[in-house]
């Protein structure tokens, strides 16, 4: 595994919320100030082959609508949308947005399903959240641990330290041949 980047996790989420809201704003905004929920469950054939595999965004604003709407004026404006992804920069995304945010199709797939998989792992803090730095601290600490794992048994004990080059018959070391004999000294 090469190195997540939390954070093309998080800018897709936030492109794909920015350019679905941006779209159904223009095409079913009934006031034009923000989107009722209303215009989010009617939208037109049109929009949803504009939006395509973005229409999961839609299904995210349709479904928190009354998260969202953190004023209660029955619209997700653009101050909604802004508070939305403030939070998601400065605390991260929970399981559910990688899911419905990130499953479609903008964001790197392998990045994904390995987030959802590690999910509980990468959340270091367990806020039910992971940010792009616990994405980013996990990768690093799954990289060390390979490399570790994989020169953990590379011991000198199990490397031979000294050749003698060019002597085929002979089998003594270079260390053999600088210690003293022992031989010669016993006898002596």
């Amino acid at each position: 595994m090469g190195i997540l980047n939390g954070q093309s996790l998080l800018a897709s989420a936030m492109a794909g919320l920015t350019n679905t809201y941006s779209t159904l704003m223009s095409a079913h905004s009934s006031s034009g100030k923000g989107l009722t929920l209303d215009d989010l469950s009617n939208v037109s054939g049109n929009t949803l082959m504009t939006l395509g595999s973005n229409y999961t965004f839609l299904q995210y604003l349709t479904t928190n609508f009354a998260a969202l709407d953190k004023d209660g004026d029955g619209e997700i404006t653009g101050n909604d949308l802004n508070n939305l992804m403030n939070t998601m920069q400065s605390k991260g995304l929970t399981y559910n947005e990688i899911q419905s945010l990130c499953a479609s199709g903008n964001s790197d797939n392998s990045l994904l399903s390995t987030v959802l998989a590690y999910f509980n792992k990468i959340d270091a803090n367990g806020d039910g959240r992971v940010t792009s730095d616990e994405i980013t601290k996990f990768s690093y600490d799954c990289q060390r641990n390979e490399v570790e794992a994989k020169y953990k048994s590379y011991r000198a004990s199990t490397a031979s330290l000294y050749y003698n080059e060019g002597v085929e018959d002979d089998t003594s070391s270079i260390l053999d041949e600088l210690r003293p004999n022992l031989n010669s000294t016993s006898n002596s």
